[in-house]
């Protein structure tokens, strides 16, 4: 069974989303927790600025159970004391199967079509593949999320206009400094979201660039791939006044400008306007940041009443890529539900094999060698027909695996050994 329990800007604020984020570095320890507490093991975690979700396979647990069993061990390793439930959904099988091609496609995105979710998506995947923490179901779960990506995007026009959370940020501090030409804009942040910003500050003509993160030689590479001016991380703080826009887009774990540091650049830049745009979750800008004077603070959340001229456009794409979405999610769910039938069609066969061998083995003793090659010849046609026939009934008592009544009572006639033991007798 495919399971889901997530949180996204839809069914939650903020402050909330970033007590549950779970950085690339958390994710190990916390599939050592879940599968200690629950034996759960088999995951995927997306977490991004506008989502946490973990995706799951597990036979053991009725899914009500089993998604609870994960949302506490979630709040247990996250250290979350208060009840956060009813900002979560939980989602199995079709439906999760859905959700998780709607969110690769971008129809769940705050802005419809963005683009970057689908590379977070494929990280997410990577990164649980390569540590081991995936099963056959996942893995062909995401392979199929990519595969509906494609498609929607390739064969409908929900990426039209702005769709990514990092060309909305850009365009937010368009709207408040109409000629972003001569303004000076310090990035923080130098991974995948970070070269999306200044993708995008370089087509909307900002030239005056600086970049800095954590680790100095990242920071050079995106300073050198995109013509910008590299800044030490150390110095962020004293040079913070320098800038008219700061953009933060990092997976920080604690607030990288600090209260402090935003009153002693309001004091050196003499009543000049600067804005602080903060995509980042958890968030890497303090709240209180937002208070002083002649200073604006944009946080994930603000992007929302960002206005795309083409949205419209991109929202008539919906329902052709819901129906793109439902046609790979019908073909997984149909290999998922085969599944399950693997068991009873290898004890069929193998049930049928040994009968036959058993039967024959009483004519075998008492007839010639030509005889007995045509017998087993015309035995193991008649095994195979009468095999084919069966699985072909299986498939369709059982509606290919998906009733679950159905497929039970199979198994309970054809799963014993022993019964087939007292057969062959």
């Amino acid at each position: 069974m495919i399971g889901l329990i997530g949180i996204s800007y839809k069914t939650s604020s903020l402050d909330v989303r970033e007590r549950f984020s779970l950085p690339k570095e958390e994710i190990i320890l916390f599939s050592e927790l879940l599968q200690a507490e629950t034996g759960i093991s088999d995951i995927v975690v997306l977490s991004t600025c506008n989502r946490t979700e973990i995706y799951f396979s597990q036979s053991k647990y009725e899914f009500q159970l089993a998604s609870k069993m994960v949302y506490k061990t979630l709040k247990q390793f996250k250290g979350v004391e208060h009840k956060s439930w009813q900002s979560f959904y939980s989602k199995s099988n079709e439906e999760a199967v859905n959700h998780l091609f709607e969110v690769a496609s971008g129809i769940d995105s705050m802005i419809i079509g963005e683009d970057q979710i689908i590379g977070q998506i494929k990280d997410a995947y990577v990164f649980c593949t390569d540590a081991g923490l995936t099963d056959a179901v996942l893995m062909r779960l995401f392979q199929k999320s990519f595969e509906a990506s494609k498609r929607v995007r390739t064969e409908t026009k929900i990426k039209m206009g702005t769709t990514s959370v990092s060309s909305a940020a850009v365009q937010k501090c368009a709207s408040l400094f109409p000629d972003l030409f001569g303004k000076k804009v310090l990035l923080i942040g130098a991974g995948e979201t970070g070269s999306l910003v200044l993708q995008s500050l370089s087509k909307n003509g900002v030239q005056k660039l600086t970049v800095t993160n954590r680790t100095l030689e990242k920071s050079l590479k995106l300073a050198a791939r995109h013509n910008c001016v590299p800044l030490p991380f150390d110095q962020v703080a004293v040079h913070l006044y320098l800038y008219d826009i700061v953009i933060v887009a990092t997976g920080s774990a604690v607030p990288l400008i600090t209260l402090e540091m935003a009153e002693l650049s309001v004091k050196n830049r003499n009543g000049n306007h600067q804005v602080y745009v903060d995509i980042s979750v958890p968030r890497n800008i303090e709240q209180e940041v937002e208070s002083l004077e002649n200073v604006t603070l944009f946080t994930i959340d603000d992007l929302h009443s960002v206005v795309n001229t083409n949205m419209e456009k991109r929202k008539e794409s919906v329902s052709t890529a819901n129906e793109i979405i439902k046609e790979i999610a019908n073909d997984y769910c149909e290999w998922l539900a085969s599944r399950s039938l693997r068991p009873a069609i290898k004890t069929i066969t193998n049930n049928m094999s040994k009968i036959t061998k058993g039967e024959l083995s009483e004519y075998n003793k008492v007839n010639s060698e030509e005889i007995q090659k045509a017998i087993d010849e015309f035995s193991q046609h008649l095994t195979q027909k009468y095999t084919r026939l069966f699985i072909k009934n299986l498939k369709e008592i059982t509606a290919n695996g998906r009733n679950a009544g159905s497929l039970e009572i199979v198994n309970g006639l054809f799963s014993l050994e022993e019964k087939q033991q007292e057969i062959t007798k």
